[in-house]
């Protein structure tokens, strides 16, 4: 049994470093997105809610999310 491996030329890796760079950041954006998506969601939603959950000092911690 013959296993043929390539190896990357430093083309190829600096290649597949832009792309994960490129990756990481348009997360990061998208995320952001949906952060502000998700809170303006919430605020127009709220009312609906139980009496308590607009409480969000009482959500943040035990999700592990910072308060803004």
């Amino acid at each position: 049994m013959n296993h043929k491996f390539s190896s990357h030329s430093s083309a190829s890796r600096i290649e597949d470093a832009t792309m994960v760079v490129a990756e990481s950041e348009s997360f990061v954006a998208f995320d952001l997105w949906m952060d502000a998506q998700l809170d303006r969601l919430v605020a127009q939603w709220i009312h609906t809610a139980a009496p308590n959950a607009s409480r969000p000092d009482r959500i943040g911690p035990r999700f592990g999310r910072a308060k803004n």
